[in-house]
């Protein structure tokens, strides 16, 4: 049977698509899956972000922390909020060589585990470094732009669905089922039986 398609929408600086990304992992091991990640630039300049003492972000993180503990997942709260974009086009980068995967996880883990600041070209390229990529390239890519009309794209693409949250889910081959934000692993593999079983149709 082919896998099962599901494209997500996430931003690296987002902690609820950190906690996705993990329960992703989960689910992965258990189905089928043809997981497709999409960039979305939440903030893509510094004045469109909230302070990061604001009460803004502290009720989030309540939140994040309280899904975090459900889910059994470990998340450390940033000292600082980065600005994405540069981490989301590092991983259109991979993506080319085929190394997406390895990319991404290692970008979320630097920012929400080891509490380092993917704003930071450093940070970037040293992940890029242990994916044996070529640094010059990267920063050749970054330079021109190369990947910025893909992440507009992506962007509109899931505000024309009339959607303007991450993580945002599409789940199935032919029906395809949206669900957005954190959901618990059960819920999203009752969703996922249901795409597998119109499959087998």
């Amino acid at each position: 049977m082919q896998p099962i398609k599901v494209v997500i929408f996430s931003d690296y600086l987002c902690p609820f698509c950190f906690l996705a990304n993990e329960i992703v992992k989960r689910i992965k091991k258990k189905f089928n899956l043809n997981v497709i990640w999409r960039p979305y630039d939440l903030h893509p300049v510094r004045s469109m972000m909230p302070p990061i003492d604001s009460p803004y972000i502290k009720m989030a993180w309540l939140n994040v922390q309280r899904l975090a503990k459900e889910n059994n997942i470990e998340i450390k709260l940033p000292s600082y909020l980065s600005l994405s974009r540069k981490a989301l086009e590092t991983a259109e980068f991979a993506r080319e060589y085929s190394v997406f995967n390895e990319c991404h996880n290692r970008i979320f883990n630097a920012y929400f585990l080891e509490g380092k600041d993917i704003e930071n070209e450093k940070t970037l390229l040293e992940i890029v470094k242990e994916l044996k990529l070529d640094l010059e390239e990267l920063k050749q890519k970054w330079k021109e732009e190369t990947y910025y009309n893909a992440i507009k794209n992506s962007i509109r693409e899931l505000h024309s669905v009339g959607i303007t949250a991450v993580p945002a889910f599409f789940i199935g081959n032919e029906k395809q089922r949206i669900m957005v934000g954190v959901h618990p692993q059960e819920q999203l593999e009752k969703v996922i039986l249901k795409a597998q079983a119109e499959m087998e149709y």
